[in-house]
């Protein structure tokens, strides 16, 4: 589809959305933007590979995003830490005492102080719903360190919350 009218609609009613997601995977804005901008490219791009019938267009838009943020992630790597750890104890979430009655900007805020891998899996288990294994995969790391990068985000944001009250 090279029609710009219908590029420009589409980008101008999903740009904010899109824009917010990748801000939680990067946090610079103006990376974000980059990030957005780079994601739609490879969405005009490869819009013939969007199967309607396959499903809703936002949950197709909101992957390859993602994609893209993680790739660019990925470049930049000097902020990247992967910590491999194997047989790590994740605690159940209602023994994290993590009930959170935060507004949104206040969360993102938290989360923007996590290191970018641990964020990074937060984002992906959290906001997208992909398991540990998909994780691993998209990453490159083990399950196991895909587990400790949430059970780390669990401990530093309680330790937030406790700050905090």
């Amino acid at each position: 589809m090279n029609d710009r009218t219908a590029q420009q609609q589409l980008y101008m009613h999903f740009y904010d959305d899109m824009y917010r997601l990748c801000y939680r995977y990067v946090t610079e804005p103006h990376a974000a933007v980059s990030v957005v901008n780079d994601g739609f490219l490879k969405v005009f791009k490869n819009i013939h590979q969007y199967n309607e019938t396959a499903g809703a267009f936002r949950p197709w838009l909101k992957r390859v995003m993602v994609n893209t943020a993680i790739d660019y992630l990925r470049k930049k790597k000097t902020d990247i830490k992967v910590v491999e750890m194997s047989g790590v104890y994740e605690p159940a979430q209602e023994e994290t005492g993590l009930n959170l009655k935060w507004s949104q900007q206040d969360l993102l805020r938290c989360l923007n102080q996590l290191p970018a891998m641990t964020r990074m899996v937060v984002n992906l288990v959290a906001f997208e719903g992909y398991s540990h294994r998909e994780i691993a995969q998209q990453l490159d790391i083990s399950e196991g360190a895909s587990r400790w990068h949430l059970s780390e985000a669990r401990k530093r944001l309680k330790q937030v919350l406790a700050i905090h009250r």
